[in-house]
């Protein structure tokens, strides 16, 4: 078992890397058919995905009045924990130190 922590550019990016694809038929601009591969949400690669999304800069303590607006860090965040079976080579590429994020662990 290992526990990733994962930074992607964006949601769709990550959605691409933690589901698998299937084929879906699309109809061109001349009316011929296209196969492509598109994720499918019911079928992740991996038991144990947490979606964390969007993760901002830790705000001063205590706040300002006014409070100063919420400044997010770059990137769409993921946490994955791999079990045995499952290949985390995919996920190598995305991988960060939690740090200075913010971090949620499993529990």
């Amino acid at each position: 078992m290992s526990d990733f922590y994962l930074k992607y550019a964006d949601e769709a990016e990550s959605i691409d890397n933690l589901y698998d694809k299937k084929e879906e038929i699309i109809i061109d601009e001349e009316g011929g058919e296209v196969i492509i591969l598109v994720p499918d949400l019911s079928k992740p690669l991996f038991a144990n995905i947490d979606v964390i999304g969007t993760i901002y800069e830790p705000q001063p303590d205590p706040l300002p009045e006014p409070p100063p607006e919420p400044v997010a860090y770059d990137g769409w965040f993921v946490n994955v924990r791999v079990v045995s079976g499952e290949n985390a080579e995919p996920l190598e590429p995305f991988s960060i130190d939690p740090q200075p994020y913010p971090m949620r662990v499993w529990g």
